[in-house]
């Protein structure tokens, strides 16, 4: 059984005020032996229609005892033989020729009492349901904003999933296209061991570089990449480190090249090469 389905489908609510049926009344029962939760739910719906009660009883008129007597006085006077059973009057001409009368009258304060008491037994029953599905609502909306704040961030890491897979997409297609030269870059004197990969297409004129394995620049400084041809250095732009030293990064273009150097420069890049920090060199 659905417990929490069981409890907000109103039953427990009919059952307490007796609006129940004898069959369904024998299932709320044995829900309630089997069930702690409906036993717990029976409980609190019997609380709260007590309390309703005790806030909003009605005390009698204050003349309702002498009418009560008044009524017990008259019992034996034909006003109150008429208001007995047939089988309990007293035999005798007089009950014979009294005229029939009917056997049930519906008096304006019956029909009164009777009109108040479903109009409170349907306020209680609406107070009832009201604040049980308040609740429910409430807790509804509560996680209506969960589920929105989980839906937002599977968002973002679904985008930044489909980035990275972008990224990696484009890299596969530098490395496939056969018309980019790859040359390994040394490293030179005291930074022997040091390797960078660069790829030149002559045709497009493009530059990727990988930064492998070159230490991380002090502050302030940042790596330059730059193209020698005839002697002349040509700027191919500086590049990051950190968690891009290991991805493909693109470069300035350049249009003709004999020799590509990385030196260690000023962050922002330098007009000119520091051959001094030079790292690492290769030659296409």
């Amino acid at each position: 059984m659905d417990v929490q389905r069981y409890i907000s489908s109103g039953i427990i609510e009919s059952y307490v005020v007796g609006l129940v049926s004898e069959q369904e009344a024998r299932e709320v029962e044995s829900a309630i032996a089997e069930y702690p939760e409906i036993r717990e739910a029976v409980e609190a719906c019997r609380q709260d229609m007590e309390r309703y009660v005790e806030l909003y009883a009605v005390s009698p008129p204050k003349d309702i005892r002498s009418r009560i007597l008044d009524a017990i006085e008259n019992e034996s006077s034909p006003e109150g033989e008429e208001l007995l059973p047939e089988e309990l009057r007293e035999p005798g001409e007089a009950a014979a020729d009294r005229p029939a009368r009917p056997a049930f009258k519906l008096t304006p304060l019956r029909v009164w009492q009777i009109v108040a008491l479903l109009a409170v037994a349907g306020m209680l029953i609406s107070i009832l349901f009201n604040n049980r599905y308040a609740g429910q609502l409430e807790a509804q909306q509560v996680e209506y904003a969960s589920l929105q704040a989980n839906q937002a961030a599977l968002k973002e890491e679904y985008q930044a999933a489909m980035a990275k897979l972008d990224d990696v997409t484009g890299e596969l297609n530098v490395l496939k296209d056969p018309d980019i030269k790859w040359t390994r870059l040394y490293g030179t004197g005291k930074h022997a061991g040091q390797l960078a990969t660069v790829g030149w297409n002559p045709e497009s004129k493009e530059v990727y570089l990988r930064a492998l394995s070159l230490p991380e620049p002090g502050p302030g400084q940042q790596y330059q990449l730059w193209a020698l041809y005839r002697g002349k250095p040509v700027d191919a732009g500086v590049f990051e480190m950190g968690k891009q030293q290991h991805a493909l990064q693109k470069m300035k273009p350049v249009t003709a090249v004999q020799v590509f150097i990385i030196t260690l420069e000023k962050k922002g890049g330098s007009a000119t090469p520091a051959l001094d920090q030079l790292f690492v060199a290769g030659r296409p």
